[in-house]
């Protein structure tokens, strides 16, 4: 195992040390919806880990949503300047590559990892951009139907809506640029004679 996977499988086990302890604390201060965000989370990473996610992918994604649900749970959203924006563009993203390599080990999407395994060039990059997108959509979705039942839990608007779609396009973008970029390196180092 390398220091990069080390490291990786670290900040992924802290993570879910995290969820675990925040479930735990919002349940003993009776904040139910935040106690059971925290154990889907944790029920979320664990399946994750299970699959064969490359560990940079999959520690990125635990820190990220654990960022995106604290943030809900302790309201930095509407306190911290841009802190919306930034998890915007970070989690659609991050959803993504680990969606794309869940699919894979299902044997759903072609390996780009796989040496001599021919992948239409830039279909990695692609799907994980639509998919972040369209996680991004489902996400404002989500928020439309919350506002409507209950209009003071969460106050969005079309200009915020605009900006969080958008963030989510170029957050899953990159991202898919980072999933195309790992596969090619890795099938490039596969290929090298040793």
């Amino acid at each position: 195992m390398t220091s990069k996977n080390r490291a990786g499988s670290w900040v992924f086990g802290a993570a879910v040390a995290v969820a675990v302890a925040s479930a735990g604390y919002l349940g003993l201060m009776q904040r139910w919806d935040g106690m059971l965000r925290f154990a889907a989370v944790t029920v979320v990473l664990l399946l994750t880990r299970r699959a064969k996610v490359p560990t940079g992918f999959v520690a990125a994604f635990a820190v990220l949503v654990l960022l995106a649900m604290w943030g809900s749970a302790q309201h930095w959203y509407a306190e911290i300047p841009h802190f919306d924006t930034v998890v915007h563009v970070l989690t659609p993203g991050s959803l993504a590559a680990v969606s794309y390599f869940l699919l894979v080990d299902a044997g759903l999407l072609p390996d780009a990892r796989e040496p001599g395994r021919q992948v239409r060039g830039w279909a990695p990059a692609l799907w994980v951009g639509l998919v972040g997108t369209t996680a991004a959509v489902l996400w404002e979705y989500y928020e439309w139907v919350v506002e409507q039942i209950s209009p003071q839990g969460m106050l969005v608007g079309y200009t915020d809506t605009v900006v969080d779609l958008f963030a989510g396009m170029c957050g899953s973008l990159v991202a898919g640029m980072l999933v195309l970029r790992w596969a090619r390196r890795r099938a490039e180092h596969s290929a090298t004679p040793r």
